[in-house]
C-alpha cells in the first residue's frame, strides 16, 4: 500500500460488472470499464450503504493506470461542474471547519468543502457484493470476542508487557470489573475496511474499527453529491446510467432507475443515528441526552454534527459534546440512580467515541480518568473498553490463526451462519497475518526481509499512517530475536506482520480548497456495521454496510 500524502473522500458509487488485467505488480486496475450492464445489481442486503476513500499514490512502484470510469470532459465542463459540487456541498454539510476550539460544544465559525473526488469510482460487482455480503459477520465476531476475557487476555499478553496505551485501556477494562462490571448493553458502530488486492481479485480486509469509526456522515453527503451532479449534467447521466443514446435526443431519458442501479445508496448517516437511538431507547432513560467524546480543536466537526442533528430530528434525542478533558473536570456518577452518569448536572444514557483511539487522546492522567469514569458508570459504551481492545491489530492476527475463527462462528446467535460456510467466506478476505512473538515469528520475519515489498508491520495503533514499510520495516525486523524476553530487546510482540495489499489505481477529478486536479488514488472501501446487543441477544446489524476513506 502506498502511502499516503492527500486525503479525498470518494463516494464507492460506480460498480462496475468485471475487472480484468490482474498485475501482481499492485496498483494495476481494468483498462476501460465497460459501459453497457455496468451497475451494483440487487443489493445483498436491505441497508446497503458504502463510502471509501481514495488516497494520492506516492508509492514508487505502483505503476500508473487508470480505470475511473468517467468520460472525456472539457475543461469549462469541469469547471461547470466543479462550481456545482461546491455549491451542493456548502449547502448540504458537505464540509469541514478551517478553525476548531479546545471546548467540545463550541461551533467553528469558517468552514471549506471537504477534499472530495468529484465523480464515483467503479469497482467490480462481484467484489463488492462479497465484501457487502461478509462485513456484517464481523460485528458479531468482534461482540464476541470482547465477551470473551480468557481470549483477550491470552492473545494480549505479551502487547500488555510492551504497549503502554493498550495496557492503559486493559487497566480501564479490569478496574471497571472486567466482564462483570460491563453493560448489559453494548452498542457498536463498526467499520470494516477492504482494499481490492490485484493478484487475488479478492477485497482483502485491512481492518475492523470498534472504535471511532468516521466519515459516514460525509460519505453519505458525497453519494448524494454524485447523483447530484450527474443528474445535472445530460452526458454523465448517460454515461453513468449506460445508456448509449444521444443526451440532447428528446427521445433518450436515461431512467433514475439505471443510474440508481449503477450509484448504489448509501444511508450510513441515517443509520448510524438510529444505532445509536436504539441504544439509548435500550438504556431506558427517556429524559437523558447522549455524549459524544470528541477532541479538541476537532475539524471533522460535520461529519460529527450532522449524526446529532439526525439524531434530534428524527429521533428526538439530544447530543452533547464534549474532550476527556472536559469529561473528567464535570462528570460524576450519580450512585443514588444505579451510577448514570451525569455530566455538568445532566444525566446522559449512552457514551459514544468519536476520540479515544489513540495516545495522543491521553495526554495526561485527567484523560484517562475521564475514560475510566465513564467506563464504570451505568451508561451504555459505544464501545466498551473490551470491544475497543477486540479490535487491536494482534486480536485480528489472532482471529486468523487456524481454528480460531470457526470457536467463535460456531456460537453465532443464528443457527444457520454457524459452521464452515460463513467462516470461510470470512476467511476469504482475510489478507495474510502473522504474529512476531518468539519462536512464532522466525519465518515470518524471514520471508518479509526476503521480500520486503510483499509485507507491511503494524503496531497497535489506529489508522495507517502509523504502519512501517519498506526500509523502515526491514530496520525493526533486523532487531528481532526469537529467544528475546517479552518487553526486551529484540522483543516484536507489540507489532503484527501482515501480507501487503495490491489495489488498482484510478485516475480521479479531486477537489480540495475550490482546486480541481486530475490524480492517480487509490480506493478503500470501509463497510459500516451497526448494532445493539441486549445482555446475551444480539440484535443484528441496524447498519449493514456503508463507505469510508483511506
Amino acid at each position: 500500500m502506498a502511502s499516503a500524502s492527500c486525503l479525498w473522500i470518494d463516494r464507492f458509487a460506480f460498480v462496475s460488472s468485471a475487472t480484468s488485467g490482474h498485475r501482481r505488480a499492485s496498483r494495476r486496475c481494468s483498462g476501460s470499464t465497460p459501459r453497457g450492464g455496468v451497475g451494483f445489481g440487487n443489493r445483498a442486503m436491505t441497508a446497503s450503504d458504502v463510502r471509501h476513500v481514495t488516497t494520492f499514490a506516492s508509492s514508487p512502484d505502483a505503476p500508473n493506470a487508470s480505470a475511473s470510469g468517467a468520460p472525456e470532459l472539457s475543461d469549462n465542463e469541469k469547471q461547470a461542474l466543479r462550481d456545482e459540487a461546491v455549491s451542493w456541498a456548502a449547502q448540504h454539510g458537505l464540509l469541514i471547519g478551517l478553525d476548531a476550539s479546545e471546548v467540545g460544544q463550541e461551533m467553528a465559525s469558517t468552514f471549506t468543502h471537504a477534499p472530495i473526488s468529484l465523480l464515483p469510482t467503479p469497482f467490480p460487482r462481484d467484489v463488492f457484493d462479497l465484501a457487502v455480503a461478509v462485513s456484517p459477520r464481523f460485528a458479531e465476531l468482534s461482540d464476541l470476542v470482547s465477551r470473551d476475557h480468557e481470549f483477550l487476555q491470552e492473545q494480549l499478553s505479551g502487547v500488555l508487557e510492551t504497549d503502554d496505551f493498550t495496557k492503559a485501556l486493559w487497566n480501564v477494562y479490569e478496574q471497571s470489573g472486567g466482564q462483570a462490571g460491563r453493560s448489559k448493553i453494548e452498542v457498536g458502530i463498526l467499520r470494516s475496511d477492504y482494499m481490492l488486492d490485484v493478484p487475488s481479485g479478492n477485497p482483502l480486509q485491512v481492518e475492523v474499527n470498534t472504535v471511532s469509526t468516521s466519515f459516514m456522515s460525509l460519505s453519505t453527503r458525497v453519494q448524494q453529491m454524485h447523483k447530484h451532479v450527474i443528474d445535472w449534467s445530460p452526458e454523465l447521466k448517460k454515461h453513468y446510467s449506460g445508456n448509449g443514446g444521444d443526451a440532447n435526443d428528446s427521445e433518450t431519458d436515461p431512467s433514475d432507475s439505471s443510474l440508481s442501479a449503477a450509484l448504489p445508496s448509501n444511508s450510513a448517516l441515517e443509520l448510524a443515528a438510529e444505532t445509536l437511538a436504539e441504544g439509548h431507547l435500550a438504556a431506558g432513560f427517556t429524559d437523558a441526552k447522549i455524549l459524544m467524546v470528541v477532541q479538541p480543536n476537532e475539524r471533522n466537526v460535520f461529519d460529527q454534527r450532522l449524526v446529532a442533528n439526525e439524531l434530534f430530528e428524527t429521533h428526538k434525542i439530544k447530543v452533547t459534546r464534549a474532550t476527556l478533558k472536559e469529561i473528567a473536570e464535570h462528570s460524576e456518577i450519580d450512585k443514588n440512580d444505579n451510577g448514570s452518569l451525569l455530566y455538568k448536572g445532566e444525566k446522559h444514557s449512552l457514551v459514544y467515541f468519536r476520540a479515544g483511539y489513540a495516545p495522543t487522546d491521553y495526554p495526561t492522567d485527567m484523560e484517562w480518568s475521564a475514560r475510566l469514569l465513564m467506563e464504570q458508570s451505568s451508561a451504555v459504551k459505544s464501545p466498551s473498553a473490551a470491544m475497543q481492545l477486540a479490535g487491536t491489530k494482534k486480536i485480528q492476527q489472532a482471529l486468523a490463526m487456524p481454528g480460531v475463527l470457526e470457536k467463535f462462528t460456531d456460537k453465532f446467535q443464528d443457527t444457520r451462519l454457524r459452521g464452515t460456510d460463513t467462516s470461510t467466506m470470512m476467511r476469504k478476505v482475510f489478507a495474510g497475518l502473522y504474529a512476531l512473538d518468539g519462536l512464532n515469528g522466525v519465518d515470518p520475519v524471514k520471508n518479509a526481509l526476503k521480500s520486503p515489498t510483499q509485507f507491511v508491520l503494524k503496531p497497535q495503533r489506529e489508522g495507517g499512517g502509523n504502519n512501517l514499510y519498506g526500509d523502515a520495516m526491514v530496520d525493526v525486523l533486523k532487531t528481532f530475536d526469537k529467544n528475546a524476553a517479552v518487553g526486551h530487546k529484540g522483543d516484536l510482540s507489540q507489532y503484527i506482520l501482515m501480507q501487503r495489499i495490491f489495489p488498482p489505481t484510478n485516475t480521479s477529478l479531486c477537489l480540495r480548497k475550490g482546486e480541481l486536479r486530475t490524480l492517480e488514488t487509490l480506493s478503500e472501501l470501509g463497510v459500516y456495521g451497526g448494532y445493539v446487543r441486549v445482555g446475551g441477544t444480539f440484535f443484528y446489524p441496524v447498519i449493514s454496510c456503508s463507505p469510508h476513506t483511506a
